[in-house]
C-alpha cells in the first residue's frame, strides 16, 4: 500500500483554533502540511489526486488515507480538526474506489482515552464503509518503554468494536527507532490484540478451548504449538506434571480426581 496524507488547508484553519496540547504528530501529515504553508498552496496530494490513483490503479496499489490529524495525547479529545479530515478521507476514497483502487482509511490513531474508543469506531463505521486503519491506539500517555502494551489494549478494544486493520507499536514508541526484538515485541503484542479483538467480533475461538483442554491435561507439548509465540513458552515450562508456580499444590492436579468422578 501507498500512504497519502491529504489534509486539506481549511483543515490545517481549523487545527489553529482547537487549543491541542500536542498540536501535530504525524511525520507525513506535518511534511506535508509544512510545504502547503510554505508555498501557500493547497494539498499537491489533492491537486493531482487523479493522476496518482491512476498510477496506483495500473500497479495495482492499495491507497491508504493517512491520519495527519490523529491526537498525541489523551487529553487531545477528538476534535472538529479530525471530523474534517474522515470527511475528506471519506470523499477521496470513494473517487479513488469509483476509478479501481482498493482503500484503507487511517481514521483513529494516536492516543484516544480507553472509555471513547468504541465511540469513536462507531463514529468513523457510521460515516464510511471503508476498511478501518487504528495505529494503536494507546489508551494513557504514562506507558513510557511499554507502549506495545498500551498500544495492544488499545487495540484489543479498538478491533472488538469494528476496528479492520491494526498498525502496531513497539517498546521503543517515543523514545528511539527500535530495534530487530522491540519490533518483535511489538507485533506479537499486538497478534494477541487482534485475537482478543477476534473474539470480541466472532466468538472465542477453537483454538483457546484446544489451548485450555491440553493445559487441564499438563500436556505442555501440546500448549506450546498452540501459543502464538512457542518459544517463549518453550524455555520456561517442564516437561511433565504442574509447573513450579504451585507444584504439588496445583489446583488442577489435586482436584482433577475429584471432579472426574474417581474414587
Amino acid at each position: 500500500s501507498v500512504v497519502l496524507h491529504c489534509v486539506e488547508k481549511a483543515t490545517l484553519e481549523k487545527l489553529k483554533g482547537v487549543g491541542r496540547v500536542m498540536g501535530m504528530v504525524s511525520k507525513g501529515g506535518s511534511l506535508t502540511s509544512v510545504y502547503m504553508l510554505t508555498n501557500g498552496c493547497e494539498n499537491p496530494f489533492i491537486e493531482h489526486f487523479d493522476e496518482v490513483i491512476e498510477t496506483l490503479r495500473k500497479k495495482d496499489v492499495v491507497l491508504s488515507l493517512g491520519n495527519t490529524m490523529r491526537s498525541g495525547c489523551i487529553h487531545d479529545y477528538r476534535d472538529g480538526a479530525q471530523l474534517m479530515e474522515i470527511e475528506t478521507n471519506v470523499r477521496l476514497a470513494k473517487r479513488a474506489n469509483e476509478e479501481g483502487v482498493q482503500v484503507i482509511i487511517e481514521g483513529m490513531g494516536g492516543h484516544i482515552r480507553a472509555a471513547e474508543i468504541p465511540e469513536h469506531v462507531n463514529l468513523y463505521k457510521s460515516r464510511s464503509a471503508f476498511p478501518l486503519f487504528v495505529a494503536g491506539p494507546l489508551p494513557t500517555d504514562v506507558a513510557l518503554g511499554y507502549d506495545h502494551i498500551a498500544g495492544a489494549v488499545g487495540a484489543s478494544m479498538a478491533s472488538g468494536a469494528g476496528a479492520d486493520y491494526l498498525c502496531y507499536i513497539t517498546p521503543a514508541e517515543h523514545l528511539s527507532l527500535p530495534n530487530p526484538e522491540q519490533v518483535r515485541e511489538g507485533l506479537l503484542a499486538f497478534r494477541i490484540a487482534a485475537h482478543i479483538g477476534d473474539s470480541m467480533k466472532y466468538g472465542v475461538s477453537e483454538r483457546d478451548l484446544l489451548l485450555a483442554q491440553k493445559r487441564a491435561h499438563f500436556d505442555w507439548g501440546g500448549q506450546i504449538k498452540l501459543a502464538l509465540d512457542p518459544d517463549r513458552p518453550r524455555d520456561m515450562c517442564p516437561m511433565t506434571g504442574p509447573c513450579s508456580m504451585c507444584g504439588e499444590y496445583c489446583a488442577i492436579k489435586i482436584m482433577g480426581d475429584y471432579l472426574a468422578g474417581d474414587e
